[in-house]
């Protein structure tokens, strides 16, 4: 199953819906990429307008303040997406795997994390993409195999939050699995494989859609 493809045409995203043994409920995955085109995440943002709940990544934006300043300062014609994604704006229920659950006011250490974080996270996304792209159900996590170092970064910043959007998703089917609900799953693609297989396995969820929305055209 295809997420993320580089192409001749530029940088693709494959918006996935899946639907559940003829139940309203749908959960549309949006693989994202924290970089892209500005003209993306509105397509995103419009795509989200449509549904019910979203279990959103990462943290409110009042949590992250200095990453959205820090984010602002590019040359390369794109835009990050603390800065260009505002889902609270959207009006719809979020739930935040990332904080357990609903989010709260942001505590001190929210603030200090922030601080401390915003410039590595932002010189990470430098030049970016400095390569092609490709993520699909067989490759998704491959790009992250490494030493000791890499293996335990890879554990928390996708194994870990792949669990605690899995036990998300898995409370949202249990609990509201008989309603006509779109619960929309705008996460890095990384984490899509574990979605998907996870829909498709456990939950007994299939394809029941797709669209590809443009992240960055050739240069």
């Amino acid at each position: 199953m295809q997420f993320i493809e580089t192409s001749v045409i530029g940088v693709r995203s494959a918006v996935l819906t899946f639907g559940w043994r003829g139940s309203g409920m749908r959960f549309l995955l949006v693989p994202m990429v924290h970089v892209a085109e500005r003209a993306f995440y509105e397509q995103v943002s419009e795509l989200l307008r449509g549904c019910d709940l979203i279990v959103a990544e990462g943290e409110p934006k009042t949590f992250l303040s200095m990453h959205r300043k820090v984010a602002r300062i590019r040359v390369d014609g794109l835009v990050h997406q603390t800065t260009a994604l505002d889902l609270e704006s959207l009006g719809i229920p979020l739930l935040w795997p990332d904080l357990g659950g609903e989010a709260g006011p942001a505590r001190w250490f929210d603030v200090v994390v922030d601080a401390l974080t915003a410039v590595p996270d932002w010189l990470m996304t430098i030049g970016f993409p400095r390569r092609a792209i490709d993520i699909t159900d067989l490759t998704g996590h491959d790009g992250w195999a490494g030493g000791r170092l890499k293996n335990s970064w890879r554990e928390a910043m996708l194994h870990d939050r792949d669990r605690q959007l899995l036990d998300h998703i898995a409370q949202v089917h249990r609990e509201r699995g008989d309603e006509h609900v779109v619960v929309g799953v705008p996460w890095g693609a990384h984490h899509m494989t574990a979605v998907a297989a996870y829909l498709f396995s456990e939950l007994g969820y299939r394809v029941v859609g797709a669209t590809w929305l443009t992240v960055r055209t050739a240069r």
